[in-house]
Formats: C-alpha cells, structure tokens, sequence
C-alpha cells in the first residue's frame, strides 16, 4: 500500500493492484475501441439481445456515425443530446459523437416532461438523436432542436473526414445529470479515467465479461461498459426490467460482475426476478451495488444470502464516477470499502464543505471530499463549480468515518 495516499494512510490496500496509476492521453474512442480493436478485432466488444458486436465492427459503425452526425449538425454547433434505448446502437452513436469532437449529453427519456425540459434547457442541444419510443417525449421537451430518429441517422449522407487538428481531451464531451438537478460535463480524460481505475481496481483482464444491467446515462451504467473495453474484454448488456431475457444472457455468456443500484437491486427479491438470481448464482463471482448514502448490513446480508455471493458496496455520483468500493478480497459488511484506484479523499466540514486541517485518523467523522483523475471537467455554470468544489476537494455530501484498517463507513448525508 502507498502510505503517501491521501485518505488512506493505515491499513489495507489489495495485492498485485496499484494505488495509483497514469491516465493515458488519448481520446476515449481510441481508449476504448481502436486499441484494443487492433488486438483482437473479432473479439466481441458488446453482447445484446440480437447477438455479439465485435470491436472491428464497432470501430466500423461508430466512425460511420461520427461522419453521419457531422453531417446533420451541419457546422452549426457540437451538442448533441441521445436518447437510444438499444444499448449496442447507443454506444455506436456516442462513441461516433465523441469521436466527432460533440458534446453529448446522454438523456432518460422516462423522466417527467417538466424534468427533461429543464435538463434540455441547461444542456441546450444543437441536435437530438432519439428512438421511436422517445421522440415524443423529447419533441415535447424541446422547442427548435432539431430531432433525427436512427434511420434518419443512418441516411444521411456522410462527412468527408473526421476532424482534424489537436483534440483538448480535458475539454467537457459528456453531460450526466446528477442527483438533485444540474448536469456535470465529463472529458474524454475523466471517462479514460474511470474505465482505467475501475478495472484497475476490481481488477478486469482481458479475458472477462462482464454484465451491464444499468442505464448506461447513469454512472454505474458507464461504469459497467466502459472498464471491461479498456481492457479489451467483453460487456454483455442487458436491462433488468426484462429479466426472462436478462437471464438467458447471463447463462449463456457467464458475466463475472455486474453493478446494480440499491432500487435495482430490491428487484431481485421479486418472484419475477428469480429466475435472474439463479443465474446470478451460477454465474457471478460478485454483485457490486451501488449506495447514495446509509445503508444497512442486514441488507447486505440478506442480499448475500439471496444470491450466495459477495454483495459488493460502491459509493459514487455522476460528477465523481467511482470513489470508495468493496475490493472482492477485502471488505466488511458494515463498511462501504476503500478508496478506489487513483481517488484521493480527505475530510471536509459537513457545515461548509471546507477542507479540514487535520487528516482522517485525527477526527471523529468528517464529509468526504474528493480529487481524482475521474472528477467532472465542468458543471453548468461557474456558481455551480463553486458549490460543489471547494479547496480543490469534490463535495460528496456524504458524512464518514475511517477505521484504522483504512475501511469507510457512510454515517449520514449531508443536507442542501
């Protein structure tokens, strides 16, 4: 273990895997495709309900969507916002907008139209790309944005070229929405970041698969795919909503690990999930599931219990990514784990979120605050920055306390 980490001076750090490691500079289709596409190009990147997609294929049809987006946004601006619910032709198309040097903002549709027509208003989008099945919601959210369905996209005549000239790779390139309102603008560095230090972390090789049951516009989605790529790996990707479905992908494909929240997670217990939790219970090595705040270790037990594997906790947000997680050789049922590859954090004062002056061992509890390659490039507005940065530390609004095992446990939330 680094004794020089911050937040992590005593205890336990995982063997073989690194406390910190370099980000390399490269954008994220490069990252995420190209390279790894190079080694093996008939490898399956993707697995969906209607078969695999190889990392040849995919570099083939997100290019194809870069050139096609740069056609229809027509040199008038770069923000495009998606809504696709097929997981296989989102990821062709944002990896397309991306490449194509767009600002893309990754929209649920299913929101109240009250809620997306503020998110629209803050993201304020040159182009839509939407399915048919959210082309009304957003055609009634938006006013003068021009909406293209997929097909329209594919018949649109593509660009000669793709942009040319040095790319700022730490300039915004993808907007969440983060809990409690406003948008935080990640770059192809913080996403690079992530998909390094997740499964750097877990760790991920290149022989895995893995299981994406999230929406991929929440960060555990992203966080599900984006990792077992870099590595050059395979991410089966399906939604829990159908499990029948969701359960054949599992016992024909065997996913090590998946992320679910802990709504999504609540799912399993019902009778039409069972037939998911018996193939989780073949198949998985480890379910993580993600918490916003307290939570209980019966629940984890009970949720061990269940699937008669590890229940896994991770802690992270939209503008944050990953920050504290159960490592699958270390973890305690009443603590939310450790610290994740290249995440720094460090006590804040829950009354003002200002940096504190003594370190985690010397206090009580503390509001983590956090710096890490993975944190947003940029939020909404320079007031909003300011809120939720304070010292250089990330706000987490989450109150803890460190064990002398270097173990955090979430206490309380801290209110707005």
């Amino acid at each position: 273990m680094s004794k020089g980490a911050v937040g992590l001076t005593a205890g336990y750090w995982p063997e073989d895997v690194y406390r910190y490691l370099a980000i390399p500079g490269i954008p994220i289709d490069d990252g995420l495709v190209a390279r790894p596409g190079k080694r093996t190009p008939d490898r399956p990147a993707l697995i969906g309900h209607q078969g695999p997609l190889s990392y040849k294929q995919l570099l083939a049809d997100l290019d194809l969507a870069m050139k096609t987006i740069l056609t229809s946004l027509e040199g008038k601006g770069n923000r495009v916002a998606i809504a696709i619910a097929d997981p296989l032709e989102l990821m062709k198309v944002v990896f397309g907008a991306l490449k194509a040097r767009a600002i893309v903002f990754l929209m649920n549709p299913s929101l109240p139209p009250a809620q997306l027509t503020a998110q629209l208003q803050l993201f304020r989008p040159d182009l839509a790309l939407v399915d048919d099945a959210a082309r009304r919601s957003i055609e009634a959210s938006s006013q003068g944005v021009r909406i293209l369905s997929l097909p329209e996209l594919r018949e649109t005549k593509p660009a000669d070229a793709a942009p040319r000239g040095r790319q700022d790779l730490g300039a915004p390139a993808l907007a969440l929405a983060m809990e409690g309102g406003g948008l935080a603008y990640h770059s192809h560095r913080s996403l690079l970041a992530g998909a390094v230090s997740w499964s750097t972390f877990v760790p991920l090789k290149t022989e895995d698969l893995v299981l994406a049951a999230q929406p991929l516009y929440t960060w555990e989605g992203l966080d599900s795919v984006l990792p077992i790529l870099f590595r050059g790996g395979t991410c089966l990707v399906a939604d829990l909503q159908d499990p029948d479905k969701l359960a054949h992908g599992v016992r024909e494909h065997h996913p090590i690990y998946t992320m679910l929240s802990r709504p999504e997670a609540r799912l399993l217990y019902q009778t039409s999930h069972r037939p998911v939790v018996q193939a989780f219970k073949e198949s998985l090595q480890g379910l993580f599931v993600s918490t916003t705040g307290p939570f209980t270790a019966l629940g984890r037990l009970r949720l061990k219990n269940l699937l008669g594997k590890p229940a896994l906790l991770a802690f992270g947000s939209a503008e944050a990514g990953p920050v504290f997680s159960s490592h699958p050789t270390w973890y305690l049922d009443t603590a939310v784990g450790i610290p994740i590859t290249n995440v720094d954090v460090w006590p804040l004062n829950p009354a003002n979120g200002n940096p504190l002056e003594v370190p985690w061992e010397t206090i009580e509890y503390g509001e983590v605050g956090v710096k890490s390659p993975m944190t947003a490039a940029d939020y909404d507005s320079p007031e909003e920055k300011e809120k939720r940065v304070k010292g250089g530390w990330l706000r987490t609004k989450i109150v803890t306390t460190m064990d002398p095992n270097g173990l955090f446990y979430i206490q309380s939330k801290v209110s707005d």
